[in-house]
């Protein structure tokens, strides 16, 4: 009887944080995923701007050979990439009811990742992302699982020659929500000394180590709550300890995209100058994350280096992970670099704030 209540009782949590309990092992799995899905993608091209609705059917082949096809909807989405590129992410919209006893069991809306160009440096900044998706992953659990996609697009208004490009999606918030025990809330504004201190520091670490500026810890676009490229996670009812789950990493410095440019606020020219935005009254908290990041330094840096990337490119991005390190190694670079550059004063009030969920 007491088992039985706990089971309802965890079910009741998971459903509060807008989770299916029983959802599929979709991220669970790190191996490739190949997809085909139909539906008139060069009128979704077309009118990405408006981010139109379509009527798709997604083929796979499941563990046991068999090929499941499952009739789903699917739409543009994104900001910057949206206007940038000239293949447009995407999000995949499925039925309850048709997704059940499949890879996507649990799942109704997934963001798609997809390749911005035909042209090859396309395929190398997906799989850079992809990579620093991985590459958070070592570093805490608070972030966003990703699954590689090898996908066919079919054209169902032409008889155009299929092209099987590289994309990835990414892990829903509620499912990340659901396995931390969390929920995901929209507060309008956020003061730093709400967060937990030390998953701030891991992020700002981290941020700093790809030399990535675009986001906001403290405020999102105006009318959608905080933030900007993260999401919020706290205990229900918490007004401090939360931690923000960071996401779209295109601009970041390490892949260096043709689009990507820094705010002019920021005082850096090109967004692969690193730029330390953590807040000085994390700085207690430091010598931990970057101690962290020292024993982690190998499988961090393994996964910001994808094995389909060229000699050239590894090169590239390792001399780009080392010189990082070299901060952190450097006592007089520690301080010039980090320490000295935090943001606000030691110390921060936590005030009352109202609560949106989402």
């Amino acid at each position: 009887m007491e088992l039985s209540l706990r089971i309802v009782a965890v079910l009741w949590f998971l459903s509060l944080c807008g989770a299916n309990p029983l959802a599929s092992v979709l991220f669970d799995e790190q191996s490739n995923l190949s997809l085909t899905i139909e539906a008139p993608m060069r009128e979704l091209i077309k009118n990405r701007s408006k981010e139109p609705v379509y009527d798709a059917v997604i083929r796979y082949v499941d563990s046991s050979g068999e090929e499941r096809v499952l009739d789903a909807q699917l739409t543009s989405r994104g900001n910057s990439r949206l206007e940038a590129c000239e293949f447009p992410p995407l999000r995949l919209i499925l039925k309850k009811r048709a997704a059940e006893g499949t890879i996507f069991e649990g799942h109704t809306r997934l963001k798609m990742v997809t390749q911005c160009h035909d042209r090859s440096d396309g395929e190398k900044w997906l799989l850079q992302e992809l990579g620093i998706y991985r590459a958070y992953n070592r570093v805490t659990d608070y972030s966003y699982r990703v699954r590689r996609l090898d996908v066919t697009y079919v054209d169902s208004n032409a008889s155009r020659r299929n092209k099987t490009k590289a994309a990835f999606f990414i892990e829903p918030i509620g499912d990340v929500a659901a396995r931390l025990k969390q929920k995901p809330i929209r507060p309008p504004v956020i003061e730093p000394a709400q967060y937990h201190q030390s998953e701030l520091a891991k992020n700002m670490l981290f941020q700093l180590l790809i030399a990535n500026t675009d986001f906001s810890i403290r405020r999102g676009p105006a009318g959608e709550g905080c933030c900007h490229n993260g999401r919020i996670l706290a205990e229900p009812g918490a007004q401090k300890d939360w931690v923000v789950v960071p996401y779209d990493f295109d601009q970041a410095g390490i892949i260096n995209t043709d689009y990507a440019l820094p705010d002019r606020r920021l005082g850096i020219r090109r967004v692969n100058i690193r730029l330390y935005r953590g807040f000085c009254w994390q700085n207690e908290s430091l010598p931990a994350a970057i101690d962290l990041f020292r024993d982690r330094r190998e499988e961090i840096t393994k996964a910001l280096i994808p094995s389909e990337l060229s000699s050239t490119m590894h090169k590239r991005i390792q001399r780009f992970v080392d010189g990082f390190f070299e901060i952190l190694d450097d006592p007089a670079e520690l301080q010039s670099r980090i320490t000295d550059k935090c943001r606000g004063a030691a110390s921060f009030p936590i005030r009352k704030t109202t609560i949106s969920d989402n």
